[in-house]
């Protein structure tokens, strides 16, 4: 259960003259609160990526894998999720209904997922809901995604699940200079070209990622670390 951050200040009572008592509340971590508005849990009150609808503001904190766990309602670990337009992460709680969700928020559908995380409720108009990032796992087959990307099959899946879809681009060239992600003269690079059994006509663009981190790397892509075959021999990679 969440419990709500109180401060009190006391004034003192005696019969030097009367006392006040001043309460300053605070939203807990992946509440919704009001622009300005102090949080718990080292979060922020941010405006918030992914809303009911409309402009909405959130009690979290900024991610790139995975966020903290600050004892929410949700019975799920919150959820690192990356604006495929901007690159920003945010942290949200993870839900399967509003149950899940705390003050503030609703249970709501990643665009173009099938995954499920609690979002302020958005007023002030209407604002268009972010693409899901490149190299997302995705349901909306040939939907467009973030970095100029679409969901596609990937042609890999994590051992023992049906084939899954990626927010990715075909680089049959074998150059990971084309992927989104790729950052010239980097000397350790986040993306590869990959081509399966060294099939260039069926090579993909994927994230790469160390399975020494606990899958880390791919959570925020609600995506698995997987050890996938080349040519070359075998690399890490998220996989749907």
């Amino acid at each position: 259960m969440k419990i709500r951050d109180l401060v009190l200040s006391m004034g003192l009572m005696a019969a030097f003259g009367g006392g006040c008592v001043v309460e300053v509340a605070s939203r807990s971590a992946y509440e919704g609160c009001s622009s300005g508005e102090s949080c718990g849990g080292g979060t922020l009150c941010s405006s918030a990526s992914f809303t009911t609808g409309g402009v909405g503001y959130l009690c979290t904190t900024n991610c790139t894998s995975v966020c903290p766990d600050f004892g929410t309602n949700s019975a799920y670990l919150p959820t690192c999720v990356v604006n495929g337009a901007t690159g920003l992460g945010q942290c949200y709680d993870t839900c399967a209904s509003n149950l899940d969700c705390g003050v503030g928020t609703r249970c709501a559908v990643i665009p173009g997922t099938a995954n499920q995380i609690c979002v302020p409720i958005g007023s002030g108009g209407t604002v268009q809901p972010p693409l899901a990032a490149a190299y997302t796992a995705c349901s909306n087959v040939s939907g467009a995604c973030g970095s100029s990307t679409t969901c596609v099959p990937s042609m890999f899946t994590r051992a023992g699940a049906p084939q899954g879809n990626l927010c990715t681009i075909a680089c049959t060239s074998g150059n990971a200079a084309m992927c989104p992600g790729y950052v010239p003269g980097a000397a350790i690079q986040a993306v590869e070209c990959v081509a399966p059994m060294g099939n260039p006509n069926a090579a993909q663009c994927m994230r790469l990622c160390n399975p020494a981190n606990a899958n880390r790397d791919c959570a925020p892509y609600f995506s698995t670390c997987a050890t996938v075959q080349m040519a070359a021999g075998p690399i890490s990679v998220c996989v749907p």
